[in-house]
């Protein structure tokens, strides 16, 4: 019964002093920079974005998005008005089955 006794102390001090030494050394990377340099950060806390929702990106994309719709839609309005292809014609004198 001594011997389990003993064994579990020597465990227990065993675990505690692998415990005290991972709290000491916690996450340190042996740097004393964590995110870079401060001045940077304090200069431009949001270096990404554009305005104070969206980045320059999210603007591009929607610009790109707008100048492709416009473009279909007047594409659409010139065959609506020069080539009459929403309807047939009526200068035939036959008359059309549609």
């Amino acid at each position: 019964m001594k011997t389990t006794t003993n064994r579990n102390l020597r465990t227990a001090a065993a675990l505690s002093a692998a415990a005290l030494t991972m709290t000491l050394v916690g996450c340190s990377s042996g740097n004393s920079m964590h995110a870079g340099d401060i001045d940077s950060i304090r200069s431009n806390p949001s270096p990404s974005m554009h305005t104070l929702a969206r980045r320059s990106s999210d603007r591009d994309n929607d610009y790109a998005t707008m100048r492709d719709t416009n473009l279909r839609m007047i594409s659409n309005d010139i065959d609506k008005l020069l080539l009459y292809t929403d309807r047939p014609s009526h200068l035939s004198s036959f008359p059309d089955k549609h």
